[in-house]
């Protein structure tokens, strides 16, 4: 099985889940795994971590956010190219 036929399996597996509390342990786990193994492949200069962290800092002003018909014609654009 290649990732996306793996990717695709779990999102089918989870989207037959309606339990909230059987969806947020899931949750929890993914997350978990997800951070150790970014943790793992990431080695981020300082630079690097001041510009992600000023940049995630700016994605809270809704000035800087880019509307989701723009993100569309953006998106489009790339994938005529």
């Amino acid at each position: 099985m290649n990732s996306l036929e793996l990717k695709g399996g779990i999102f089918e597996m989870i989207a037959q889940v309606d339990n909230k509390e059987v969806l947020q342990r899931l949750y929890k786990v993914v997350a978990e795994i997800l951070h150790e193994t970014w943790a793992e492949e990431q080695n981020l200069t300082p630079e690097q971590e001041e510009k992600l962290s000023k940049d995630i800092e700016d994605s809270f002003n809704p000035d800087n956010l880019v509307s989701h018909e723009e993100s569309m014609k953006t998106m489009a654009r790339w994938l005529n190219k």
